[in-house]
């Protein structure tokens, strides 16, 4: 699996994987369509912030972008095919962002996760340090975990 900078030209594809990736988690088509532009990973992003792609099997697999607007720098997406999951390439994006961070001066990298993909950050070193409200239709105690990962554990 090849890890490279994502193209501008690549963002209606990585737009896509994001949405499809979100709605394995079950969410209704409705909450979907309430996330797009949050899902949407624009040709501007792309082009100023770091954006990397993983390719398998001749396609894009996975998306990783930070957000550097902020200290420490976020992990803005992080998505993952869903025909292509749970074969290490998340896990290979992440460790491939915490190493980039790191040779840019981060000393961590800050996630608001999906409830969903706690237990995968988790995995990858990430530390919860808090969470926020994120009700949605039929989970009205719905939270975000907030999570911090070091980027020592990649570097």
């Amino acid at each position: 699996m090849k890890v490279r900078r994502a193209l501008p030209n690549e963002s209606q594809v990585l737009s896509e994987l994001a949405l499809r990736a979100k709605s394995l988690w079950g969410y209704s088509e409705a909450q979907l369509a309430s996330w797009s532009s949050d899902l949407c990973i624009s040709p501007e992003s792309i082009t100023s912030e770091p954006t990397f792609v993983i390719e398998a099997e001749d396609c894009v697999a996975g998306v990783v972008q930070l957000g550097t607007n902020s200290s420490p720098w976020t992990v803005e997406h992080l998505w993952v095919h869903p025909s292509l999951g749970r074969r290490g390439i998340g896990g290979q994006l992440l460790r491939h962002a915490l190493r980039f961070a790191h040779e840019h001066g981060q000393s961590q990298l800050t996630i608001d996760a999906d409830p969903q993909a706690e237990n995968f950050y988790a995995r990858l070193g990430a530390l919860k340090v808090g969470e926020v409200a994120a009700p949605i239709d039929g989970q009205p105690t719905r939270v975000r975990p907030q999570l911090v990962v070091s980027t020592e554990n990649a570097a």
